[in-house]
């Protein structure tokens, strides 16, 4: 330990500007945007900011597995395989259809509703169903593509002031 404090006092401007090489503030009113990686998204987010950068830009490079399709799950599928599925595509979150009508959107599950709805309360993922578990789309905020980043933001910030 005494030996990591030591280089960091001796190499902390390294350690800072390797760490905000991979910070860019956007707006000085909200909190760095961190990034692991730079892709054509946070490019774009970078040079228009929120303001002009649509849901579209940022789906491009999210939400799809390897093959193009997007991940989901039904509602009669257990907890435990959606799990296995967010874990293996590294997402956190996934989009829940209605069994047998897989254009028709029931809800979300999300690593979230996993911990308090599963783990908090003791219950089995592999006998428990997605559908009773879920957040139901009727609690969802949606937008289309074309919505600007931040006009999402805003109505995700107003949802929560509602709720709380």
């Amino acid at each position: 330990m005494q030996g990591i404090r030591q280089a960091l006092l001796s190499h902390g401007s390294i350690v800072k500007n390797a760490v905000l090489q991979r910070m860019r503030v956007v707006n000085p009113l909200l909190q760095p945007l961190v990034s692991r990686s730079h892709s054509v998204t946070s490019a774009r987010m970078e040079e228009h900011g929120f303001e002009s950068t649509t849901i579209a830009d940022i789906l491009k490079g999210k939400g799809k597995s390897a093959d193009g399709s997007w991940l989901w799950c039904t509602t009669d599928d257990s907890v435990y395989d959606a799990v296995k599925s967010m874990t293996q595509h590294n997402v956190g979150a996934l989009v829940v259809v209605k069994s047998g009508e897989e254009k028709s959107v029931a809800g979300i599950i999300t690593e979230r509703d996993y911990l308090r709805k599963i783990i908090v309360q003791g219950r089995s993922s592999k006998s428990t169903k997605v559908g009773d578990i879920m957040t139901e789309e009727n609690k969802l905020i949606t937008v289309t593509p074309d919505t600007k980043v931040l006009r999402a933001m805003q109505l995700m910030t107003v949802r929560k002031m509602i709720q709380a």
